[in-house]
């Protein structure tokens, strides 16, 4: 009556259908217990370079741009984006400016993965980063940096086993750049 094909056909659908139910589950579950919104306060201590730079090429033309580079602290709460289906976050920090036109620019980024372990999620979620300096610098080729009010925006996007991955602004905060070149 029943082939060994027919049979293995009916164990590979169930198992796939009982697997995407269970899936579909922990996406929801966890999506539903996320009541709350992270956090994050960013502390800019200094400005440690902000100079104006003069290129030359190889077929006579010049470009000319700002450049910038920056020590902060940052200190957030991840606690809420920490579930059971959590894998990785990804954590950066951009910098949005008026030049003539909106420009962005990431100037720091960190991964997060979540331990094994449920106790040790509470101490990887509390991130401190204190006197930091940024990996990337913050470069303007319209030269229009000096005397500007930049906004640092955290950014945290949430990778979890199963279901979309997920991007979210924690955390705005402006920042006056120097008169001067230094």
């Amino acid at each position: 009556m029943y082939s060994l094909t027919a049979r293995f056909n009916q164990i590979v659908f169930f198992t796939s259908c009982t697997l995407a139910t269970l899936s579909l589950l922990n996406q929801l579950t966890a999506w539903y217990l996320m009541n709350e919104q992270p956090s994050a306060n960013l502390t800019i201590h200094s400005t440690e370079k902000f100079h104006f730079i003069k290129a030359n090429h190889y077929n006579g033309g010049k470009t000319n741009w700002d450049q910038a580079s920056f020590r902060f602290s940052l200190e957030a709460d991840l606690k809420p984006v920490f579930t059971w289906n959590l894998k990785q976050l990804f954590l950066f920090i951009n910098v949005r400016y008026n030049a003539p036109q909106t420009s962005e620019c990431v100037i720091y980024d960190k991964i997060i993965s979540r331990p094994d372990d449920p106790s040790e999620w509470e101490k990887a979620s509390n991130l401190a980063l204190k006197n930091q300096r940024i990996e990337y610098p913050l470069k303007d080729s319209y030269a229009s940096l000096k005397n500007q009010t930049v906004t640092f925006e955290v950014w945290i996007e949430v990778m979890p086993y199963v279901g979309f991955i997920t991007k979210q602004r924690i955390g705005e905060f402006p920042y006056k750049m120097p008169e001067v070149y230094s």
